[in-house]
């Protein structure tokens, strides 16, 4: 993306989406940590709260297991039995009880009214607090099994028919028993629910409670707790007196429940929404991202103008290098800019200016160039011209019987073709062996049989190239200084293959060179040949290629020539040129 988005478009848009990750991240942790913070502040407030109403509720509970239990006693005191024989005692009785249990429910509005089941029940008054029904119909009552193996128990909200229609109540069963220990009747104080519901409400509106018993049963609710029999259980399973959990993946979504636990195992649970607690945090979350936006979009404004002034120069240098082909154009760069894009402009106008100067260079260059091939086009006529002389100077020669001069002409003719070689610089071994073995047929010629040499070479090497002109100089310096002086001379060439090189040996046994051979003389002529091609070769290929000389004087002279096997011409004469004009 670096390398294929402009410039400008990768600049807004790196820095816009970076803020807008960076707002995403911050709403999110803003949001979580305010969550989490609310959940923890409502949670204890909750348990405060419900531990404040737990207190109240129980009271009141409490109070009406005691009246419950005062009613047991004094029925006892009144010993009022539904088997007594004498009606008038048992008439006198039941006066006594009813007063007695209309005196508990006139004394508290939280009861409603008074169920007494006992056999041979008895009418009471319609319009008073008790009721008086047969024993035997507890037992079809839905609540029985709450009390059927206890003594006296809470029973979960139902709804009695009154007067004044149908009223919910919570009620209290007590079972009753004689002196002599014999189950008799059952006592059942209703409780108006409005009155547990108000002491479970306390002072706070649109809540969800639910108030439950040591056996884990729903008593009494308001709102709309929804719990499962098994999430009652944990809770009732738990030895915390008060405490909070997370319920999650419930049909109507994530909720809150608090919890608080009496002594006497009452247990009130209040459920709050998740989303009731956490509005707080998505509106804070909203608020960021909504200030977030309005900053992006300020943003956003802010850097498409300093990217522009940041593009506007790269742009501006990338159209004038478009117009490279055009003279005169670099004094129109601007001037004004001082720090980096200074500094580019600055230097691409130096570079463009330089670029003219070679411009003009190469025009002048490539004037001289055509001029000097002009004069190569006129120089090639000077060797032809040499050639067709001693064309006929060899005819000459045939024609008045000079042998010797017609050979000597013959192979001078032959070395100057290859040592012009149509301008090549590199020319095959074969021919660089055929230029030597013609020189040294030349001075054989002079020599006689004085002069002897061999030349040996593998034929595979023959199709090697080699820099012209590299093993005569040495040939001819041996002859015309190794054998100064000298009545015979012998010179043995050889070409050999070594790994991916090749070595030539020349050797000869004349007088040797002296230790200063390769120091420039004073003369300006001569002693050039030797030193010329030492250095061709050292600007040719360098190290570990080169030519090394071992002489011993009066003995000999030995030259050894290492090269690289040279194949493909071309690359090589390339390498050549551009060397030989560097040096």
């Amino acid at each position: 993306m670096f390398k294929r988005v402009r410039i400008g478009r990768l600049f807004f848009g790196s820095f816009a989406a970076f803020i807008a990750v960076l707002l995403l991240i911050s709403s999110w942790i803003s949001y979580s940590l305010t969550s989490r913070e609310l959940a923890s502040n409502t949670a204890n407030y909750q348990q405060d709260l419900l531990n404040e109403l737990n207190k109240r509720l129980v009271t009141q509970l409490n109070s009406i297991e005691q009246m419950s239990l005062a009613a047991y006693r004094n029925i006892e005191t009144i010993s009022f039995d539904p088997l007594e024989s004498d009606l008038f005692e048992r008439n006198r009785r039941k006066v006594d009880l009813v007063s007695l249990l209309a005196s508990i429910t006139y004394s508290t509005t939280m009861v409603q009214s008074i169920y007494l089941y006992i056999e041979r029940p008895f009418s009471t008054d319609a319009q008073g607090p008790l009721r008086v029904y047969d024993l035997q119909k507890v037992k079809e009552e839905a609540w029985f099994p709450s009390i059927q193996n206890n003594d006296f128990a809470w029973i979960e909200e139902r709804t009695i028919p009154t007067n004044s229609g149908p009223i919910p109540v919570i009620s209290f069963a007590r079972k009753l028993y004689n002196n002599s220990g014999i189950y008799y009747g059952m006592l059942l104080l209703n409780v108006k629910s409005s009155e547990i519901q108000n002491l479970i409400r306390g002072e706070t509106e649109g809540r969800s409670r639910l108030l439950v018993d040591a056996s884990g049963r729903k008593i009494a609710a308001i709102g709309n707790p929804d719990l499962q029999e098994s999430e009652l259980e944990n809770i009732r399973l738990l030895k915390e007196k008060s405490g909070s959990i997370h319920l999650t993946a419930k049909p109507q979504g994530d909720s809150l429940l608090v919890w608080s636990k009496s002594p006497s195992n009452w247990t009130l649970i209040e459920m709050t929404p998740w989303n009731t607690i956490i509005h707080g945090s998505i509106r804070l979350a909203l608020i960021l991202l909504t200030v977030g936006l309005s900053a992006i979009f300020v943003a956003s404004f802010v850097t498409f103008f300093i990217s522009r002034q940041f593009t506007t120069p790269i742009k501006l240098l990338v159209a004038f290098m478009g117009k490279l082909p055009d003279r005169g154009f670099v004094a129109d760069l601007p001037r004004d800019y001082t720090n980096e894009f200074g500094n580019l402009f600055n230097g691409y106008r130096k570079q463009m200016e330089r670029i003219e100067e070679l411009l003009e260079s190469l025009k002048a260059q490539h004037k001289r160039q055509r001029e000097a091939e002009i004069k190569a086009l006129q120089a090639m006529i000077n060797p032809h011209f040499l050639y067709n002389t001693l064309d006929q100077l060899n005819w000459l020669a045939i024609d008045s019987g000079q042998d010797k001069i017609s050979k000597i002409l013959s192979l001078m003719g032959k070395m100057f073709r290859i040592g012009l070689s149509n301008g090549e610089t590199l020319i095959p071994i074969a021919d660089e062996i055929t230029h030597v073995e013609c020189y040294l047929q030349i001075q054989q010629i002079r020599w006689g049989d004085r002069l002897t040499f061999t030349i040996s070479a593998d034929e595979s090497a023959k199709e090697l190239y080699i820099p012209r002109l590299t093993l005569q100089p040495f040939i001819e310096n041996a002859i015309i200084h190794g054998f100064h002086g000298r009545k015979t001379g012998n010179i043995r060439v050889s070409v050999h293959l070594q790994n991916q090189d090749i070595r030539f040996q020349i050797e000869d046994n004349g007088v040797g060179l002296r230790p200063d051979w390769d120091q420039p003389k004073a003369r300006k002529t001569g002693g050039y040949g030797m030193r010329n091609v030492k250095e061709r070769m050292e600007a040719y290929f360098g190290p570990p290629y080169g030519i090394r000389i071992t002489s011993t004087e009066g003995t000999g002279t030995e030259v050894t020539i290492l090269l690289p096997q040279i194949r493909n011409k071309e690359e090589v004469e390339e390498r050549y040129d551009v060397e030989n004009t560097h040096y």
